[in-house]
This record gives structure tokens, sequence and C-alpha cells, in this order.
């Protein structure tokens, strides 16, 4: 069987205000085309698939197109919420959905409730189950885990719980079957992509790479945006990684997805292929001598700017602006700031870095750990 896995499609992000749906629009055209083109019999949808949990018309209109597109062209899929995506939201259209071929599993279920998708190939002759791990907290994980006999008493920690919940579905497989995970999961040692939510990254959130079946044909995460094999899995374990440079800090990363024949009880065969549409994300170092040389070289990539100066004036970074409208972020360094390794606006930091940045302006020190501990957690219970 051929399966193509994509996921953190991120749909309906914005860059400093910027729409991206004209990117987005290209991106899934490809992922249309390339399902198509391959031949796959099953899309696996590992997570992240909207940005926010309250999702824009322009968003839902994309997705779901997307959606009925593979659906018309023969290709069914498997899809689970990640940690962006409203897993009530997604449960309530999941009936709708099934009717064109998507198939959701909006939380973490055991494997005879729903916690595994068994699908069949094009011709008929091959069937996969695919045991789905929706994204979850480590807060909620208890309430989940008591679904399953095995996890019901003794476990101790995140890491072990998944480990439990996922021999459990490891238990339930066919091994006539090609047998997949599809988690949206952080796996300790993945490389992050540089635009994830760092409380998700955390060492409360990790699971090890031996609690990973071992006898999966393959395993597809989501939830890292930099594609990657997994280091240290039994099973061939990899991060298809986001459609789009999804912020500065995925500059200069390629985007793909992933294409992976599986026969029962024989190692799959991964293939990248690039996703091109998306625009780049680029750092540029100028003076105001530079920028007419600038335009001319970076085209239509989003650019943040780190403009030297002998003194701020009024003005500047409209000049910038003038001769480079994709600029989002311009930074001004000064002679004393040469040097410094980090240049990024306020505006250009994520949440928790920005809290960081206003305590130390406002007490003069580092927050106590404490403090950042209550920060993720009311951050976490904010964007869900």
């Amino acid at each position: 069987m051929r399966f193509l896995h994509t996921g953190d499609w991120h749909v309906g992000r914005t860059i400093r205000g910027r729409s991206r749906n004209d990117e987005f629009v290209g991106a899934l055209d490809e992922v249309v085309a390339i399902a198509v083109d391959q031949e796959v019999d099953v899309v696996l949808l590992t997570g992240d698939i909207y940005d926010k949990h309250v999702v824009s018309h322009d968003a839902d209109v994309l997705v779901f197109g997307t959606l009925i597109r593979l659906f018309e062209a023969g290709i069914p899929v498997v899809a689970i919420p990640g940690n962006h995506d409203s897993e009530a939201r997604l449960a309530a259209f999941a009936p709708l959905l099934a009717r064109v071929g998507t198939h959701i599993v909006p939380r973490v279920a055991p494997p005879d409730a729903g916690g595994i998708v068994t699908v069949a190939a094009r011709d008929g002759k091959q069937r996969a189950s695919i045991a789905c791990l929706p994204f979850i907290s480590p807060r909620r994980f208890s309430g989940a885990a008591e679904l399953f006999e095995s996890t019901s008493k003794g476990y101790v920690d995140f890491d072990a719980g998944v480990g439990r919940v996922l021999r459990a579905y490891e238990d339930a497989w066919d091994d006539t079957h090609v047998n997949i995970v599809m988690g949206h999961i952080f796996v300790s040692g993945s490389q992050p992509g540089g635009s994830e939510r760092e409380i998700t990254l955390g060492a409360d959130y990790a699971v090890s790479p031996q609690q990973l079946p071992t006898t999966a044909n393959y395993i597809a995460l989501g939830h890292i945006h930099k594609p990657q094999k997994v280091m240290g899995a039994a099973a061939d374990t990899r991060y298809c990684g986001s459609l789009l440079q999804l912020d500065f800090g995925e500059r200069g990363q390629d985007k793909s997805v992933t294409v992976v024949e599986a026969s029962p009880g024989k190692p799959a065969k991964a293939t990248d292929i690039p996703i091109a549409s998306g625009r780049s994300l680029l750092d540029v170092d100028v003076t105001i001598a530079d920028l007419e040389r600038i335009a001319a070289d970076v085209g239509d990539a989003y650019l943040r700017v780190n403009l030297a100066v002998e003194q701020a004036t009024p003005g500047l970074a409209d000049q910038v602006r003038r001769a480079l409208p994709n600029a989002l972020d311009v930074r001004l360094v000064l002679p004393e700031q040469e040097g410094e390794v980090e240049r990024r606006s306020l505006r250009g930091l994520d949440p928790r870095q920005q809290f960081i940045s206003y305590y130390q302006h406002a007490h003069q020190s580092q927050p106590p750990e404490e403090i950042l501990v209550a920060f993720d957690r009311v951050y976490e219970d904010v964007n869900g």
C-alpha cells in the first residue's frame, strides 16, 4: 500500500498580520496533485490542520475543499487533531466528513472504540490498520488513559503512559495488515523547526523513542515543523514537517510531504517530495545604500531586516518598507549594537519569550521558574 504522510498545515496562519491564503492554496494544490500522481491509497493527516481553534471562513473553505478533492480522486484521508486544532470542533464535523472519505479520530480511544482505523487499498487486496494518537496534554492524559485497561493502574508519568497506550494499539494489530501509527506528539531528541509552541516541546510533553511500537511498518508524526527521521525508534518514524515556512525560525527549511510504500512484515520505503508554493522567509543585514540592490535579489520573500545606521532618525523603517514592501520586521542596528546575537523585535518573539522580555524589563531579573510554569499553564488553558 502507498500512503501520503502530511500534517502541520496550519491553514489560516498569518505572518505579521498578512494573509498567507494564496500560499496555502498553492501548497494544498500540490498535496492533492502528489497524492493523485503517486496513486496513494490513503492520506495520513497528522494534526494541526488549522492554526487556531477559532477558524476563519477562508480556512474552512480551503480545508474542506481539499478533502473533497481527495475524495473525488478516490483517496480516503485519516486525520487527527493537533494542539492547534479544536478537538470538539473536529468531533462535531467527523460524521459529515466521513461521508466524503475523511476518517477523523478526534480523541484518544481504545482500539475497539475507534482508536484504530482500518482502510482498504484501492484494489481491495490489502488493508491497513492505522492507530491514531491525537495530541493530548499531559495534564489531561490520565482521563484518556483510564479508557485503556492496560493503563488504568500503575503508570507513573506521561512518557510511560503514552507507551502503554501505544502497546495496546500494537497488541490489537493484525499481522496480515500494514500497521501504522499516526501521532501528534513530541519525541525526545527531535529537532524543532523553530516556530512550534515552546511549551509543548518541554520534558513534560516528551515521549521517548523507546516507547514507540517496534512492529509498526511506519510511524507518521506531526507537531515538529522540520521534516526529519526520528533517531532511536525501532520502526521507521518520521515527521513530515509543515507545508510552509511558518515563521522566521523556519527560514531556510525545505518543505515536503512523505510518500510511503509499505507491505505487511516488511520495512517501509519513504520518499520526501518537495512542496514549493510557500514564500521564503529571509533575514537580511543592510544599510540604506543596500536597499535598491537587495530589492532586486529577494524576489517575493518575506523579510526580517536588520538596518545598520549611525543614529536612529524618524522615518527609517518607512524608507525600508518603501524599498522592500515585504519587509515584515525592521530592526535598527546602531554602532554600539553591532555584533549582538539577538536582533529580533519583540513582535517577532513567541508569547513566552515576549513575557520573559517584559519581566526582565520590569524587574531587571530573569523570571523565577514557578512564574514561567504558571505562565505556561495559563497559556495552554487559553489556547487549548
